[in-house]
């Protein structure tokens, strides 16, 4: 069964690769590019059960990693190797957001190596949210940036 979500999370997250809308939003201070996909926000039917007033969107969100330097690793009997210092190029995210107060929930990944071949995926398994399992964000940095900016966009679309 675990397996299976992985597998879902992993096709959500490529079937919304295709019909992408990639919109730079920030570059972090270690090189990483943050980019939103503006034609995958949209409103979520998922209910949170403590707050079910509140209107909560998806969104995809990407972060593309600096290029890595090749690194040699010395191995077992003195054999050298040549490797990457990190395989991750790519990141692809869906969040829950709840714009009323800038938070996100981080339903599914699927981190990506440069030639596009998954490397790790997950996708949550938490059948009911409660408002405690949103992370709130905090001002001035990216996460509550492409919070702002997938609120931003939704409201203007909607």
């Amino acid at each position: 069964m675990k397996r299976l979500a992985v597998i879902l999370a992993g096709s959500t997250l490529a079937l919304s690769a295709h019909a992408v809308n990639w919109s730079k939003v920030s570059d972090s201070q270690t090189g990483s590019t943050f980019s939103l996909d503006l034609d995958s926000i949209e409103s979520s039917d998922i209910n949170i059960i403590d707050e079910k007033s509140v209107e909560n969107i998806t969104v995809s969100i990407r972060r593309t990693y600096p290029t890595q330097k090749s690194v040699t690793k010395n191995i077992a009997k003195g054999v050298k190797k040549e490797s990457k210092e990190a395989d991750i190029h790519h990141s692809d995210q869906q969040w829950l957001i709840s714009c009323k107060d800038a938070s996100y929930y981080r339903r599914a990944y699927v981190n990506y190596a440069a030639d596009d071949k998954v490397i790790k995926s997950w996708q949550s398994e938490q059948p009911i949210l409660t408002t405690k399992d949103f992370k709130i964000t905090t001002p001035k940095t990216i996460s509550r940036l492409l919070v702002e900016q997938s609120c931003k966009n939704y409201e203007q679309t909607k």
